[in-house]
């Protein structure tokens, strides 16, 4: 029997930041082999080259997901019953939540680029967990998956 998935979205790292890695493996591939002659002028791009695409894609291997009633996110996994309704955050509403609004034990899955997200308040009895967050560039998307079925379907 194959999962019911409701919900998947692979956070990639955006253009830009694969765009800076590979600038930055560049250039240290180029001070490295400094105009030298030999190894020297080949084992640096061999160096960083590959480096320039497997950082980004490292950073990107994450997924969230709604599978069979349980949300996957990186490092964590629930069932929805555990969840209240989720609320969809904006990008002011995203800093809030990082910073003076931040709560010591919450669960919180964000990636730096992420500009918006999801939190998710507990409601869990047997979880100090006061709320998820979780970042997403479909933040509605994720919220609907998360909501619950109405009663009788």
């Amino acid at each position: 029997m194959t999962p019911a998935i409701t919900y998947r979205e692979r956070l990639w790292a955006p253009l830009t930041w694969w765009l800076v890695i590979a600038g930055l493996c560049l250039l240290a591939a180029l001070s490295l082999h400094q105009g030298a002659g030999g190894l020297r002028s080949v084992v640096p791009y061999a160096v960083f080259g590959p480096l320039g695409l497997v950082i980004p894609l490292r950073l990107s291997r994450h997924r969230v997901e709604v599978r069979d009633g349980v949300l996957h996110v990186p490092g964590a996994r629930a069932p929805l019953s555990a969840f209240g309704p989720a609320q969809v955050l904006q990008p002011s509403d995203v800093r809030d939540w990082r910073g003076v609004r931040a709560q010591r034990d919450a669960f919180v899955s964000l990636r730096p680029w992420h500009r918006t997200a999801v939190w998710i308040p507990l409601v869990d009895p047997e979880d100090d967990t006061p709320y998820w967050l979780v970042g997403t560039r479909r933040p509605v998307d994720l919220a609907v998956a998360l909501s619950p079925l109405p009663q009788g379907v």
